[in-house]
């Protein structure tokens, strides 16, 4: 079921006109609320005043002015970042049901102004209606159908994949971070970018994955591909036999991870680093004391704490793709691809 409760277009543009209109209402509203005197004799800043030029000072009024300027900017700050349609609505109206009587009356009302100050306000002031406007028009549109055609990989993904014409400013910015590690936008990046704020923390995680470096890469990756093969996962093993070539695994070591306790191609630290790969990945997990023990022989807390979460996220990138029917994306093109192993059962 679709939760059509977020806005899923011109995310960015709304949250940028909603902040635009909510900011400076807010910081006017703290001027009238904490300094009533000064705000009616001086706003706006620059001008001979705007306020006390239509009527005698009422601390009172300026006060109450205020505070609902404040509240006012906090419920457009609150639409912007939650970007949820019912709110940006809500917001966008109450500024609306404030910024067009505002403006009427002005406009009906400019002569203690000078020319210049008066067409400074008019314009000022149309703008927050226009602003509203746009606004509300923004999050009553709903979107197109997204076509069912992916723009990259296979095409077996079971929903369209996210292109780049209607990607927002997060999921470019992964786009263009994709394109510069792996020379392409990987098919699970375009499926992330459905859902902006999962994006946003999966992100996180593999950038803090990629940048966490207590123990060699090398060994990390022997690690996430060995999961990521009893896992069965297309894609996993398509970039993690590409991502393992450039470390400088060998052909021939990615051909012996099925049996790799037998092989004398992998060092002991290794070998453990895989124990815990298949561990890990059996169902339900079967890591014992003993083999723990024997990791703590070699890698200290927060070495182990990194390499199991290379493994789990693998094993997390291996069933979100699997569920999406993600494929491979020819990474691995031209060298050799690690096979699916089959899936160890605990006990």
């Amino acid at each position: 079921m679709s939760n059509g409760d977020h806005l899923t277009t011109h995310r960015g543009l709304t949250r940028v006109l909603l902040l635009a209109l909510g900011v400076p209402q807010a910081l006017v509203g703290v001027w009238a609320l904490f300094f009533p005197r000064s705000f009616y004799d001086d706003f706006p800043a620059g001008t001979d005043g705007w306020v006390n030029a239509l009527g005698p000072y009422d601390e009172h009024l300026v006060r109450d002015v205020g505070s609902l300027f404040i509240a006012l900017g906090v419920l457009l700050a609150f639409a912007a970042f939650s970007l949820r349609r019912g709110t940006v609505i809500a917001a966008s109206v109450a500024w609306l049901l404030y910024a067009v009587p505002h403006f009427v009356w002005h406009v009906f009302n400019l002569e203690p102004y000078s020319t210049a100050d008066a067409v400074v306000n008019t314009v000022t002031l149309a703008g927050t209606v226009v602003g509203g406007l746009s606004v509300l028009g923004l999050a009553l549109r709903r979107p197109a159908p997204r076509p069912a055609a992916a723009p990259a990989g296979d095409g077996r993904a079971r929903i369209g994949l996210v292109s780049d014409d209607r990607a927002g400013l997060l999921a470019r910015a992964a786009y263009r971070y994709s394109k510069r590690e792996f020379g392409a936008v990987t098919e699970p990046l375009r499926l992330f970018a459905h859902h902006p704020r999962i994006l946003s923390g999966y992100a996180g995680l593999e950038y803090a994955t990629e940048k966490s470096d207590r123990l060699p890469k090398r060994l990390k990756v022997l690690a996430s591909t060995k999961a990521a093969a009893l896992a069965g996962c297309e894609f996993c093993m398509d970039i993690g036999s590409m991502i393992s070539g450039n470390e400088g695994v060998s052909e021939e070591q990615l051909r012996a991870l099925p049996a790799y306790g037998d092989s004398d191609l992998f060092s002991e630290e290794e070998k453990l680093a895989l124990d815990l790969a298949v561990g890990m990945s059996r169902t339900p997990v079967d890591v014992s004391d003993e083999l723990f023990e024997r990791l703590r022989g070699h890698f200290d807390e927060a070495q182990l704490v990194e390499l199991a979460n290379e493994i789990a996220l693998e094993n997390y990138r291996a069933r979100f793709d699997w569920a999406f029917g993600v494929g491979s994306q020819g990474f691995a093109e031209g060298a050799f691809c690690v096979r699916p192993e089959a899936a160890p059962v605990s006990a």
